[in-house]
């Protein structure tokens, strides 16, 4: 046995010496005083180390990763220029690693720095020069924010422009959602609900805007009056629901607000209680990973009260109190003409919140 621990205690220096990448003798030493002088806050000192230890880089990556780190202790002492020099120069790299970051990072400080008009045309290029990069969305987003202070109709323009230039890459559901999303806040509510319908028609689920494209459909066919529809925009978003019986979920952020919304545009909308309340128990019984489940029961079990069905309320009720006995429901359910106690070792508050009440009245 300790010929077999010895022999396994060398397999870790062993891999790491196999797999681990060479950086040089030179390029290490220099990138390590450099991490030194920057933390003792020497920043000029710092910049010219890491300027040492980009020209001792044997690869490339290297080479850039030190070159990004002289732009941060620059910036951070003051000498913008140089740092936005030594942007530009990474942002010409055809393939470089930084290149991307480098030419939105550059275009920002000069919009922040006095040379806004040239940032704003260098921002403008960023999602064009690298549509496949992270930060091309964040750029079309800043784009679309500046133009909003011309106003929706601006945007658009701005919108379209892009569309036409990267509308075929991957920021194309982003341009289309925000595009809709502008058609919406200069009031034409049909073009705009056809237009969030567009995006999830051509990048369906598990298409990044597929549920906010429908949401936000549901919420103008809300608005037109058009109840039914919006329900059917609600119930194909929730249709595409995955299941797991692992550890985790694959819940979107929309599906339990979905299904809140379907039940509600039944019972305040449509006026189908019966269809409310399936709506309100699906929840409950399919969303096992919802902390939403305790709302549901209550909003099931105060329509099948107020028509008339004492028997199945307090069923649900019932059900409420015994699998989740710290809801803030609780109170009020024992409080009800059901003959339901308090859980032992509840941490559900001691009395029925009065908002809780008035959200049923009103319901």
């Amino acid at each position: 046995m300790g010929r077999l621990a010895a022999a396994l205690s060398t397999l870790p220096v062993f891999f790491a010496c196999a797999c681990a990448p060479s950086h040089g003798a030179a390029y290490d030493r220099a990138f390590a005083a450099a991490a030194r002088a920057e933390s003792a806050g020497r920043l000029a000192e710092a910049a010219d180390e890491y300027d040492r230890a980009a020209n001792a880089a044997t690869r490339v990556r290297d080479r850039d990763r030190a070159r990004w780190d002289a732009v941060d202790v620059l910036l951070r002492a003051g000498r913008v220029a140089d740092g936005a020099a030594r942007l530009d120069s990474l942002a010409r790299e055809p393939s470089g690693e930084y290149a991307a970051l480098a030419a939105y990072r550059v275009a920002s400080l000069r919009i922040d720095h006095g040379d806004a008009d040239r940032g704003w045309r260098e921002m403008e290029q960023v999602p064009r020069r690298f549509p496949l990069h992270g930060v091309a969305h964040v750029a079309v987003r800043r784009l679309v924010d500046h133009a909003d202070d011309g106003g929706p109709r601006a945007a658009l323009e701005e919108l379209r422009a892009l569309e036409r230039d990267v509308g075929a890459t991957e920021l194309g559901p982003l341009v289309a959602f925000l595009a809709a999303e502008r058609v919406e806040a200069v009031g034409d509510y049909e073009a705009a609900r056809a237009a969030f319908v567009r995006v999830a028609d051509r990048w369906p689920y598990p298409g990044a805007l597929f549920d906010d494209a429908l949401w936000h459909a549901s919420l103008l066919d809300e608005k037109l009056g058009r109840y039914p529809i919006a329900i059917d925009d609600l119930e194909r978003m929730v249709a595409e629901r995955e299941t797991t019986t692992i550890v985790g979920t694959y819940e979107r952020p929309k599906y339990v607000p979905a299904m809140l919304r379907i039940g509600a545009l039944y019972r305040d909308r449509v006026h189908d209680r019966a269809k409310a309340r399936a709506a309100f128990h699906r929840l409950y019984a399919e969303f096992a990973h919802s902390s939403a489940r305790d709302d549901a029961l209550w909003l099931e079990a105060a329509l099948w009260r107020d028509d008339g069905d004492t028997r199945a309320a307090c069923d649900r009720l019932a059900v409420l109190v015994r699998e989740f006995p710290d809801s803030r429901y609780v109170p009020c359910a024992t409080r009800e003409s059901c003959g339901l106690a308090r859980p032992d070792k509840s941490a559900a508050p001691k009395e029925c919140h009065p908002y809780i009440t008035r959200e049923r009245e009103a319901d």
